[in-house]
């Protein structure tokens, strides 16, 4: 037989609290186990073996004592059953085991988790994604913990409410609600969860579509951006060059752009790999891209191609910094070059990848190669890409259809 009783530790801790902690006695022997609890002396009920009620934390407390309580009844229940011998230490295991187990249904420790295993891999556009998800997650619960049971489907709705009132856009809570859909499902490949919680089998992703359409730039602004002239700008001209590097070489991201250095170059014929994606593209530089290589190849630093990182040395995260720095500073630029060639659009650089991928598009490539060209690695990817994308051709086909009608 074992007997178990909760009581307090006599000797108070640093902070004038006494531990709670659990006696287990079996076959004359005892332990001592302690719980992550603690309490005034004053609030301990010495007769009932538990918290007062008079005590704020006496729900949560007295909870936790009932639970334990059951599971070393269920454990013995179980040896009996088989009629098995057990030890205290077994007892002990599993309690700390099922303790365990409780501490990893906090949500927002298993997001940190994953975040922080993104940038433990130095995957860090990654990473920042899933830092800055957790920390909308925690200004809209206002709590240090989240169970995995409350993030439910009425969760999601208000979650999305509170994005929305704090100026959310489709596309970006479609971010948030990703990455979280992403951690819920590394937590039940991991066995830390079951299935059954998952909310996103109810809440759908797929109806956040009505976001802004996706600018670009025609042929005819294209031709526009070529011609002006801002060499009396150094800023202007970096911004307009480096869209211009992007467009004629397939949409190239600038991160990518920031980090090539000589090597990639050879004989005309560009060749990197994509940091987003991984996948190796190799190409025919255009006389305009090699242009815009020659004219900062002398202005560069250490084997870069490009006047964007200073050293060799540097971290992926310091890279990415430094990336973000100048990109904020390209896209004020670019603004300012849409307002002197007259384009009322919302021009910022990732647009030189709509813009190009457009361009293939109006002029009937097949989505397999636009999906080659821009390193997809999914042509899943590249269909709902350009599906976000104007279609010249059906717009050519309903307004020859109104043409030919007699009533319209």
């Amino acid at each position: 037989m074992i007997s178990t009783k909760f009581t307090i530790r006599k000797k108070p801790n640093k902070d004038g609290k006494h531990t709670i902690v659990m006696t287990l006695v079996k076959d004359r022997k005892n332990t001592l186990v302690s719980t992550k609890y603690s309490c005034d002396f004053e609030d301990w009920s010495f007769e009932a073996d538990r918290l007062k009620t008079s005590s704020k934390k006496h729900k949560i407390i007295n909870g936790f004592i009932g639970k334990t309580n059951k599971k070393v009844e269920d454990f013995i229940d179980e040896r009996i059953k088989l009629d098995e011998d057990y030890s205290l230490s077994e007892i002990i295991n599993e309690i700390k085991r099922e303790e365990t187990k409780s501490i990893t249904y906090d949500y927002f420790g298993f997001h940190q988790e994953i975040r922080d295993e993104f940038y433990a891999s130095e995957k860090i556009g990654t990473a920042d994604i899933y830092k800055e998800t957790l920390q909308s997650l925690q200004k809209f619960w206002k709590s240090d913990t989240l169970k995995f049971t409350q993030l439910n489907f009425e969760f999601l709705q208000k979650y999305e409410s509170f994005l929305r009132s704090n100026g959310g856009t489709d596309s970006g809570i479609s971010i948030r609600m990703r990455t979280i859909r992403a951690v819920l499902n590394k937590a039940i490949m991991r066995k830390r969860i079951p299935e059954r919680i998952y909310p996103f089998k109810d809440y759908k992703i797929a109806k956040l579509k009505n976001e802004a359409k996706r600018d670009y730039l025609s042929e005819i602004e294209i031709g526009l951006l070529l011609k002006i002239d801002v060499s009396n700008n150094l800023k202007l001209q970096f911004a307009k060059d480096m869209y211009l590097f992007s467009f004629y070489c397939r949409g190239m991201n600038f991160i990518d752009i920031s980090c090539l250095v000589n090597s990639n170059v050879s004989d005309n014929i560009m060749s990197y790999t994509r940091i987003k994606t991984g996948v190796h593209l190799e190409f025919e530089l255009t006389p305009i891209s090699i242009k815009i290589l020659g004219f900062y190849k002398s202005r560069s630093f250490a084997d870069y191609l490009h006047p964007i990182l200073r050293e060799k040395s540097l971290t992926k995260i310091q890279i990415k910094n430094r990336e973000e720095k100048i990109l904020k500073e390209v896209n004020k630029s670019l603004k300012e070059i849409a307002n002197l060639i007259g384009v009322n659009k919302n021009i910022t650089f990732y647009t030189a990848r709509h813009s190009f991928a457009t361009y293939l598009k109006f002029n009937g490539v097949p989505i397999d190669a636009i999906s080659e060209m821009l390193g997809h690695t999914d042509i899943k990817t590249t269909q709902a890409y350009l599906n976000k994308l104007p279609n010249k051709k059906l717009d050519k086909i309903a307004n020859d259809v109104f043409k030919n009608s007699k009533y319209l």
